[in-house]
């Protein structure tokens, strides 16, 4: 929904002045290059969410998590993650069925962090505690 109509007219010149981008577009586009990578970790295992498949961003993500890292890899069988907005907290077992086989490729390698971009696909992929996922804003955080 469209909130530009039910503005008055200074609010609506403040509203054409905004530029709202995803946070994995901000950092790969305006923050990454001005950091000093510190702390950068080993080998960590990536999981691009449908958003940024969708928005087309998911090589931006891959970008970052590759300036933090060493090793950045996204399992073959990376997917949907089957939390569906909320679909996933009513029915665990979307969640469960949807990231098996991510789940069984990941747990032959030894990983140093999990990341992903949306917090509750991050919910879904960490569900059984195999491997807990965390934002990429954290792992830009961690090593810089």
């Amino acid at each position: 929904m469209d909130c530009r109509p039910y503005l008055d007219e200074e609010n609506k010149k403040r509203y054409d002045k905004l530029s709202i981008i995803d946070s994995v577009d901000f950092i790969h586009d305006y923050a990454i290059e001005k950091l000093s990578i510190k702390n950068r970790k080993g080998r960590i295992a990536l999981h691009p969410v449908c958003s940024l498949i969708k928005m087309k961003n998911a090589h931006k993500f891959i970008a970052v998590a590759k300036a933090c890292s060493d090793t950045a890899n996204v399992p073959l069988y990376a997917g949907c993650c089957g939390m569906a907005g909320d679909r996933g907290m009513l029915f665990p077992e979307l969640t469960r069925s949807a990231t098996a086989p991510e789940n069984a490729e990941l747990s032959l390698k030894k990983y140093d962090g999990y990341y992903s971009s949306s917090k509750t696909c991050e919910m879904a992929l960490s569900g059984d505690g195999s491997f807990i996922y965390e934002s990429i804003v954290r792992l830009v955080d961690e090593v810089s």
